[in-house]
């Protein structure tokens, strides 16, 4: 049996790979062209994004406008430029501060062919003018130079299957599903996860939602140093397959959703893995906030499988590990609609290093910024090995924008491991669970809608035993952001 699964995905890998050739050729041409070129290029659609973001306002679509594109074909894109700064590193092996100003800019384009739709998407993300430096944690998740996010084909499949709606896309796309704690398009993230297969969703004639997928995640990649900026095109694991089962009925006062997700994974000459074959079942239940009432959003995970200890620990070990988040509301009659919220996160992590078997938890491609606050180069979190309570604050001081605070204090759920994020293993926190409590705000506003946007958020943390076991004190992280949309 496992030799015809691996046959049915060396075969799919063919196919996907042949559909994403031409696209990745298109790419290494442009590079080609020549980086003082690509650079004068990049400036010229900046400020030319800028100017059309503040002078123009009536028409959603500038760029088909601009190109007299016909009604069947839309194109849009956006640019965000955002500074950051973190004052005391909290990960080990790194000292001092670090900062950084990064560029991500999307261009978005998409032709409706009777009920056809094809979709592309190209990605540019970059750290720029050398505010960053060598000691600056950048990597894939900051940097991935001019390359294809999305290139797929959507067809209808609802009259097929008698349902009121439902398409099926093949190709390279990005996914959100449910909560997006697990897979995610990533919003904070200077990159952007995508994936290489079929993803169907589906709506029944009861309102009840329906999704299926199976696909390949791709890799980001550079040439050498991501300081350099050096474009590396993307490429498709292959010996890697992430599928999932997503249902949810149809939205009631209390509404839920049920999903089962399967990460496969195997070493490839271009790739070091852990081997995981994870398998992760959930299930959230949710009532949206009201004025003067109650609400409240419950996720529980459970997730089984095997591993190897690390990508070069080859040793074997069964996985059995667990998530809880909860989180009770109360939505405030006021014109700025304020919304208090307790919540609460418990996250497994391995209760003994020395034995064949880890609670430590994976999550898999999910984000975590609404949950634990600013990420890129701050973000001391990850949902493993953590019991989090916190209070939130949620309001909007006007029309256009939105703001929330929160505090939320950190002990490890278990002794017997470390702080992932942080590069703090078991061995280094001693028997001290508590790491620090952090305080978080952040404000966006939408200055000129369709236009133009801010956002701003400052996050700090107040170090625990754990941090000062490694010699880590208090961090102070700020970020400031503008996206232009064209």
């Amino acid at each position: 049996m496992r030799g015809l699964s691996q046959m049915r995905s060396r075969l799919y890998t063919v196919i996907i790979n042949a559909a994403a050739y031409i696209v990745a050729k298109l790419i290494e041409t442009l590079r080609s062209i020549g980086t003082q070129v690509m650079r004068k290029t990049r400036i010229i659609l900046f400020l030319t994004t800028v100017l059309l973001s503040v002078i123009s306002s009536a028409s959603d679509r500038l760029l088909n406008a601009a190109l007299s594109a016909p009604e069947w074909l839309s194109i849009k894109g956006e640019s965000r430029i955002r500074y950051e700064h973190l004052d005391e590193q909290f990960r080990v092996g790194l000292n001092g501060s670090d900062q950084g100003l990064f560029w991500r800019t999307n261009l978005h384009a998409e032709a409706k062919l009777g009920g056809v739709s094809l979709v592309g998407e190209l990605l540019d993300a970059r750290q720029i003018l050398g505010v960053a430096d060598e000691g600056s944690p950048l990597g894939t998740s900051t940097v991935n130079p001019l390359d294809v996010l999305q290139a797929y084909v959507s067809v209808p499949t609802g009259r097929f299957l008698s349902l009121d709606a439902g398409a099926v896309k093949v190709g390279r796309f990005t996914m959100n599903v449910g909560s997006r704690r697990f897979v995610s398009r990533n919003s904070t993230r200077n990159t952007i996860n995508s994936y290489a297969g079929i993803d169907w969703q589906g709506r029944d004639k009861s309102q009840n939602t329906w999704r299926a997928f199976y696909t390949s995640p791709v890799q980001r990649r550079v040439d050498g140093d991501p300081l350099s900026n050096r474009g590396k095109t993307d490429q498709i694991l292959s010996d890697v397959s992430f599928w999932g089962l997503y249902f949810s009925p149809k939205k009631e006062r209390i509404n839920s959703e049920w999903y089962l997700f399967g990460l496969n994974e195997e070493d490839d000459t271009n790739q070091a893995t852990a081997d995981r074959e994870l398998y992760t079942l959930g299930a959230r239940f949710w009532k949206k906030p009201e004025v003067n009432q109650w609400d409240f959003q419950i996720e529980t995970v459970y997730q089984w499988g095997s591993s190897h200890r690390s990508r070069s620990n080859n040793i074997a070990q069964d996985n059995s590990a667990y998530f809880i988040h909860t989180e009770v509301g109360y939505q405030f009659d006021s014109p700025t609609a304020p919304r208090l919220i307790f919540e609460y996160d418990y996250v497994t992590g391995d209760a003994d290093a020395d034995d064949n078997e880890t609670e430590s938890f994976d999550t898999l491609f999910g984000s975590r910024r609404f949950d634990f606050g600013p990420t890129a180069t701050f973000g001391p979190f990850v949902r493993n090995n953590l019991s989090a309570p916190g209070i939130r604050v949620q309001w909007r001081p006007s029309s256009r924008s939105k703001a929330h605070v929160f505090v939320r204090g950190f002990w490890l759920a278990s002794d017997e491991d470390g702080v992932r994020a942080a590069r703090i293993t078991a061995e280094q926190a001693g028997s001290d669970r508590y790491v620090g409590t952090q305080l978080a705000v952040r404000w966006q506003w939408n200055a000129i809608p369709n236009r133009l946007k801010f956002d701003i958020s400052a996050a700090y943390l107040n170090a625990g035993d754990v941090l000062h076991n490694v010699d880590k004190n208090d961090s102070t992280f700020v970020y400031t952001a503008a996206t232009f949309l064209f």
